[in-house]
């Protein structure tokens, strides 16, 4: 049976074996800078890459006299060393001696840049398009991946929100990451009000899926706003700059999109309080009114309206009787004079007078 190593022995027969390989002690070695941190402590961490690969290198304090610029992301330098294994995180290493510029930027700092210009001119990044974030969504989107720390961080800062919480799960990561994240994007519209789109921090390799034209596109299709949450506060990609809001963390997302609650219900405390205060004067109003009313409509006030009403129907009727006799006096001459001329017209009249008419037996004249 072959001998079992365990970790530690695994990794300190792999840097005994490089250790020893001369060909991998003071070297020269050409990539683009990313990842740069200047420690507190003087050292300087940061990452060398070509197209196709990358090593991480650190340059110690003792050595970085030597230096005649400042390291930042996205130059191209040439870098003096050795090659070492740290044996605890089993990483391979550059332990850098030196180091110098190179003619130029970095190719992928350049296509970032060329990828801002161009998106920048086609109006992505545009202030006047950015809309703000509803202040109670009732629906609220979160693409980023189901398993990372920045999912369990946007949960716990929502809690129980009343909003719906709608999870797009999507790769942040790799390759296929991009379109992933594209894709979750586009599943959320005509759901969620306002989407988180991000992810925990990373190195720059590890967040430039988000420095994607993919990601922007979607991003800027979006029917609903989206806050962008990539990395720490230090991290800004494109998705920052097209995104609506730029939140530094996911957690700072979760607190930007989160219905204020506690506000909600100090508004509606305000409200009620207004309420309550306008109809207690509104009643108060009529109660005065009525007591005026009540005073007005005193037992001796009424007799007195009384007593008026009857006086005052008194004369109407001593006014009604008279007309009503003068008509009919009117209406007997009227009927008098109408009679007399019937009668001179009468034969009667005129028999009265000693007229008189001779009949035969038979009733003739």
């Amino acid at each position: 049976m072959n001998r079992v190593f365990n970790v530690s022995e695994l990794n300190s027969r792999i840097r005994e074996r490089l250790t020893t390989d001369l060909r991998l002690c003071d070297l020269w070695a050409r990539g683009e800078l990313s990842n740069v941190v200047n420690h507190r402590s003087g050292h300087r961490y940061f990452t060398l890459k070509d197209g196709d690969s990358q090593i991480s290198c650190v340059l110690f304090r003792g050595h970085s006299g030597g230096l005649d610029f400042e390291l930042e992301n996205g130059q191209n330098v040439l870098v003096f060393g050795d090659v070492e294994f740290y044996r605890p995180r089993g990483q391979v290493q550059i332990l850098v001696k030196a180091a110098r510029r190179d003619s130029g930027l970095g190719g992928k700092y350049l296509e970032l840049e060329m990828l801002k210009e161009r998106l920048a001119v086609e109006g992505l990044f545009d202030a006047e398009r950015k809309r703000s974030i509803p202040a109670y969504p009732a629906c609220i989107g979160v693409v980023t991946s189901p398993d990372g720390a920045a999912l369990r961080d946007v949960l716990r800062v929502l809690g129980s929100c009343p909003a719906r919480i709608v999870i797009s799960p999507a790769s942040v990561q790799g390759e296929s990451a991009p379109e992933s994240i594209a894709s979750a994007i586009s599943a959320l519209q005509g759901t969620a009000d306002v989407i988180i789109v991000g992810r925990g921090g990373g190195s720059a390799e590890d967040l430039s899926p988000f420095n994607s034209e993919v990601v922007a596109r979607a991003i800027y299709m979006s029917r609903s706003p989206i806050v962008s949450a990539v990395g720490h506060e230090t991290d800004v990609t494109v998705a920052d700059f097209v995104a609506d809001v730029r939140a530094p963390t996911p957690s700072a997302a979760a607190e930007m999109v989160r219905p204020d609650v506690e506000g909600l219900r100090a508004n509606l405390e305000e409200i009620e309080g207004r309420m309550r205060r306008s109809l207690s004067a509104s009643l108060e109003r009529r109660r005065e009114k009525f007591l005026d009313l009540g005073r007005t409509l005193s037992a001796r006030r009424m007799r007195g309206i009384v007593s008026e009403q009857r006086q005052s129907l008194d004369r109407m009727t001593d006014r009604l009787v008279s007309a009503e006799d003068r008509r009919i006096d009117l209406l007997s001459g009227r009927l008098e004079l109408a009679a007399g001329k019937l009668d001179s017209l009468s034969p009667l009249l005129t028999l009265k007078r000693g007229y008189c008419i001779a009949l035969t037996d038979r009733g003739l004249a």
